[in-house]
C-alpha cells in the first residue's frame, strides 16, 4: 500500500512538472492579466490573449499526449516484452542443456537481470525470471515452468509444462498476481 502511494505521488509530481512546462506561456499571460486588472482598457486585451494562449497550450498538450501514447509508448512496451520472450527462450535452452547433462531440471530464482549462469541462461537488465521444475501428470514425466516479466513491459510470459510460450491476459487475476509476486520477490 505504501509503495503504491509513493509511486502515484512520484508520477503525479512528474505530470505536474510536465503540465507546468507545457502551460508556462499561459501562466505567464495569466500573471500579466492579474497585474493589469486595474487598467480596464488593457484588461480586455490581456484576457483575450490569456485565453488564446491557454487554447494553444491545450491543443499542444493534447497533440503531445497523443504522440506519446500512440507512437512512443507502444513500441517501447513491445521491445520490453520481446526481451522477456527472449529470456524465456534462453531459460528453455539452458534447462534443456542441464537436463541432458544431469538428468533433471533446476530451479532458478526469481532473479532480476542482469544474470547469467553456467548453463547459458541469460537474463537481461530489467527482466525478472522464475523457473520451477514440475511433474507433468498427463505425460508422466518431469518438466518445468518458466515465468518472466519485464519491469517496464506489459505482458507476463510463461512457458507452460507442454512447452509452449504464452502470455497471460493483462486483465486476468492470475497475471496481476504473478506479476506482483515476481516484482515483490526481487525488491
Amino acid at each position: 500500500m505504501f509503495q503504491k502511494v509513493v509511486t502515484f505521488s512520484i508520477l503525479g509530481l512528474c505530470y505536474l512538472c510536465l503540465a507546468i512546462i507545457v502551460f508556462a506561456p499561459t501562466l505567464y499571460a495569466a500573471w500579466f492579466y492579474y497585474l493589469s486588472r486595474e487598467d480596464s482598457r488593457r484588461k480586455a486585451k490581456l484576457l483575450r490573449a490569456t485565453l488564446t494562449t491557454f487554447i494553444v497550450n491545450a491543443v499542444f498538450a493534447y497533440l503531445l499526449g497523443t504522440l506519446a501514447y500512440n507512437y512512443l509508448v507502444p513500441p517501447m512496451l513491445a521491445k520490453n516484452d520481446a526481451t522477456a520472450v527472449e529470456t524465456v527462450r534462453s531459460a528453455i535452452e539452458s534447462q534443456e542443456r542441464h537436463f541432458v547433462s544431469r538428468g533433471r531440471y533446476y530451479a532458478v530464482g526469481p532473479v532480476k537481470g542482469p544474470y547469467q549462469d553456467e548453463f547459458g541462461l541469460s537474463v537481461p537488465q530489467g527482466v525478472i525470471l522464475q523457473v520451477t521444475p514440475v511433474w507433468d501428470k498427463e505425460a508422466d514425466k518431469e518438466t518445468f515452468e518458466a515465468h518472466a516479466v519485464n519491469i517496464w513491459g506489459s505482458k507476463v510470459l510463461w512457458r507452460r509444462s507442454d512447452g509452449r510460450i504464452a502470455h497471460l491476459s493483462n486483465n486476468s487475476d492470475e497475471a496481476s498476481r504473478l506479476k506482483a509476486k515476481l516484482l515483490r520477490s526481487v525488491e
